[in-house]
């Protein structure tokens, strides 16, 4: 039997892989190399180089390819770290258990993972999560079961988790999908389904989406919908399907409804509501039209299109307005 056993202080071994001369560099107070077993094990201050990712642990395996002996996956045990320098960004990988798909080139981090990235030694990015992925080829990152997401000034959970990087390490999209949530500051935005791009500067939510935001004036507004989309360049959010808005002591149904913010004030400055919709203040006075625009300050409304008001008791025919602007 081919049985290679070391013990020594270190021992350095270097393995070129592919036509790209992969290199591999494994430090570790002991090791032992059975070939027939196409198996690797080194323990004690193991420190494993793959490319520009560094892993260190106290234990690791190394899995060989029967047929050509090059190794195919190494796994590192007892809560092992791993990191990646790119410029001024660090990529830090924690977790129980570490594996690196030598010819994939994917990380797979199991059990309490945790990544973070790290700007100028600024965290920018921190995600936790049962099980993380990393594809070194594509740049995506999946975070399964349990996910938090800690990203700017948002907060993000979910049962699973996509991030896309640029080659900088940048995050350009972020996936958060079944029981989706982000939080920012006393905001929250709940859906099955929530997509952020940070090219376009906006966050798009799916089924059984509810936004509960609060404004700098205290100004709350909450919004039920079958999808959201906030939009940050235009300060606008887009709520479509089975929408119920809450705000102040109205409430409002409507296939459709946009609500323009002040970019400078951050408040609410009019909600438009398009298609066959109605508004109630306190349950007693109530505007219903195809076209509804509702101004925050002061409170004006200006309804378009088969207009039904109910004002104090006094109803008002629909066929009898197609247009009118008043104030309750």
């Amino acid at each position: 039997m081919k049985k290679i056993y070391i013990n020594i202080l270190i021992f350095t071994v270097l393995i070129f892989l592919t036509a790209n001369v992969f290199a591999i560099t494994i430090e570790s107070k002991k090791q032992e190399i059975n070939m027939d077993a196409n198996k690797g094990h080194f323990t004690g201050d193991v420190k494993v180089q793959v490319g520009d990712v560094i892993v260190q642990s106290p234990r690791a395996d190394l899995d060989l390819e029967p047929a050509t002996k090059k190794p195919s996956l190494a796994t590192f045990f007892d809560k092992p770290y791993a990191y990646q320098i790119k410029g001024n960004k660090k990529h830090e990988v924690k977790a129980d258990i570490i594996k690196v798909s030598l010819i994939k080139k994917v990380i797979t981090a199991q059990g309490n993972s945790q990544t973070n990235v790290l700007e100028n030694k600024k965290p920018t990015i921190i995600i936790t999560a049962n099980t993380q992925e990393y594809d070194t080829n594509t740049n995506l990152m999946k975070a399964i079961g349990s996910v938090v997401i800690n990203y700017e000034d948002m907060v993000a959970t979910s049962d699973n988790a996509y991030a896309l990087t640029d080659k900088n390490g940048d995050v350009k999209n972020i996936k958060l999908s079944s029981r989706a949530m982000i939080k920012q500051d006393k905001s929250i935005i709940k859906g099955d389904n929530i997509q952020y791009s940070k090219l376009r500067q906006d966050i798009i939510v799916s089924g059984n989406t509810m936004s509960d935001v609060t404004f700098e004036n205290g100004d709350r507004v909450i919004i039920n919908a079958r999808s959201q989309q906030y939009d940050r360049k235009s300060n606008t959010m887009m709520a479509t399907g089975k929408v119920n808005v809450k705000y102040a002591d109205y409430v409002a149904d409507g296939p459709k409804a946009i609500m323009h913010i002040n970019s400078k004030t951050n408040k609410p400055e009019k909600i438009i509501f398009i298609g066959r919709s109605k508004i109630v203040e306190k349950g007693i006075n109530s505007v219903e039209a195809d076209k509804i625009t509702m101004t925050v300050n002061p409170k004006t409304f200006e309804a378009v299109g088969n207009v039904k008001t109910n004002i104090e008791q006094g109803t008002s025919d629909s066929n009898k307005k197609d247009t009118m602007e008043f104030s309750l």
